[in-house]
């Protein structure tokens, strides 16, 4: 409440307008400067837990993946450094909404729930959620075969969602929801789960320990998400992804973190873009 007050002592002495209080949690920082949560600094969030578009090094402490590389495509474009804000899944979109960073580049599907509370920009890349089971697991082939098995997903992810409508359809399995895609993999390599549901860009950096048995039949289109009240940023951004798209960028990046290009027909660039970095200053 103290800070509150001298923001707004300070807004009517000097006629500063701040878009919010500082501190991690209540928006923008002292250091902020226009649309951004902090000058010259592209803020953004992750699960960085998700390989092989976001996850840590061998290090264990730098955030490296797919999202990784091309939100750092996206920064030096724009002029910017580069800082992954590591977050749960579970908090992400809680926190985009509190401005504690610019914004989500952690495979956020685009679903007409998220488009009415969020801001996102056209998809970056398509993705399909699939079934994977053990490479030993020879009963398992088809969406009938889960009767009395245990699936695994990450909570509160599309994969999950998919989980739920499937047995309000009619199947019968155990959804067994955990925090982490890593988790998932753990616990059928231990044997306590059957099978998982998780997108196939996740699903081919487990090619070693896991396969495919089962696509969903449409494609889910994955963009970067904005707090509702950040469309300038939103737009340059959506500008920058262009560039990446004309200049092959976003294609190279694919094809090393996927073994694919998962970049076809998702955009078609065809004149290089020009990026309005104006509103940045």
């Amino acid at each position: 409440m103290k800070r509150i007050i001298s923001i707004l002592l300070a807004v009517l002495l000097v006629g500063l307008t701040f878009a919010g209080c500082s501190g991690k949690g209540e928006g923008k920082t002292d250091e902020s400067s226009g649309i951004l949560v902090k000058a010259g600094t592209l803020m953004v969030g992750m699960e960085v837990g998700y390989p092989p578009m976001e996850y840590l090094d061998e290090d264990g402490t730098t955030p490296i993946g797919f999202d990784v590389e091309m939100s750092r495509a996206i920064a030096e474009l724009l002029g910017l450094e580069l800082e992954i804000v590591n977050t749960a899944w579970d908090g992400i979109f809680a926190a985009v909404e509190k401005k504690e960073f610019d914004f989500i580049c952690s495979s956020v599907s685009i679903t007409p729930d998220r488009e009415e509370k969020y801001i996102l920009t056209n998809a970056y890349i398509s993705n399909k959620i699939v079934l994977a089971v053990g490479l030993d697991n020879d009963d398992i082939n088809t969406l009938e075969d889960l009767k009395g098995k245990k699936v695994a997903v990450q909570a509160e992810t599309t994969s999950h969602n998919l989980a739920r409508d499937l047995i309000e359809d009619g199947a019968e399995f155990e959804i067994m929801p955990y925090e982490k895609v890593i988790q998932c993999y753990d616990e059928l390599g231990l044997g306590r789960i059957d099978a998982i549901l998780v997108d196939d860009v996740v699903a081919v950096d487990y090619k070693d320990v896991s396969k495919v048995v089962w696509n969903s039949p449409e494609g889910e289109d994955i963009g970067i998400c904005f707090n509702k009240e950040n469309g300038e940023l939103a737009e340059i951004v959506d500008q920058a992804i262009d560039v990446l798209y004309y200049d092959g960028t976003i294609a190279q990046i694919a094809e090393k973190y996927f073994g694919f290009n998962s970049t076809e027909g998702v955009r078609v660039v065809t004149e290089e873009p020009e990026i309005d970095l104006s509103k940045l200053s």
